[in-house]
């Protein structure tokens, strides 16, 4: 319990931020889907919405590349509609949605970690905006991700890199104004299919 306390709080402190709800949380619950992937639920009814962080176990990917997640983080936000309500950075995908809307925006999310899209123009106008990003400092990166890191990496690495993840080296955090059972019904609807050989990329 320690661990998923651990796990929780942090990741809870950074889609909650400056929310005067982060402190009202209840005893986060773990548990595992049927593939592996670990489930941390956390409820407040308190909260104005339902939030939801993907996260890579950093154990599990000692011996990434530099800069390698956040690559790959600006490419996942290229496949994403201007209207959804999820972004990718540092180590996690994010969302924040209304509990009425949460079901199906969890599926959305899921959609789009599943089936990314990495051919060589999405790769290409991502690696391009990071490194305007990068450049203009206007964002607090890691260390690691730097011009120099991410001018090193190719198509290949981050297709490689996606192609290592599986369900049971990521968490899904659910959090705020979201019913146990019913953040547990969604999880499962949205990544209960995923397994270690269904990480579809769409290359063209």
């Amino acid at each position: 319990m320690n661990t998923i306390k651990t796990i929780s709080l942090s990741l809870l402190s950074l889609i909650l931020t400056t929310s005067i709800y982060a402190q009202t949380f209840k005893e986060p619950i773990g548990f595992k889907l049927k593939n592996g992937m670990n489930i941390i639920v956390s409820e407040n009814n308190r909260s104005p919405k339902a939030f939801a962080s993907f996260t890579l176990d950093n154990k599990a990917f000692s011996n990434k590349k530099d800069g390698i997640v956040e690559m790959l983080n600006a490419v996942l936000n290229e496949n994403i509609s201007k209207d959804n309500h999820l972004s990718f950075k540092d180590n996690s995908g994010k969302l924040a949605a209304l509990t009425s809307d949460f079901d199906k925006e969890l599926v959305d999310m899921a959609s789009i970690i599943q089936n990314v899209n990495i051919d060589q123009q999405t790769f290409n106008t991502a690696k391009a905006k990071l490194l305007i990003s990068i450049k203009l400092q206007d964002y607090d990166y890691d260390q690691t991700v730097n011009e120099s890191s991410i001018n090193d990496l190719t198509l290949n690495d981050v297709k490689d890199f996606y192609s290592q993840i599986t369900p049971a080296k990521t968490f899904l955090t659910i959090a705020g104004d979201v019913e146990l059972n019913a953040a547990k019904a969604s999880a499962k609807k949205a990544f209960g299919t995923w397994n270690n050989h269904n990480n579809n990329i769409l290359a063209k």
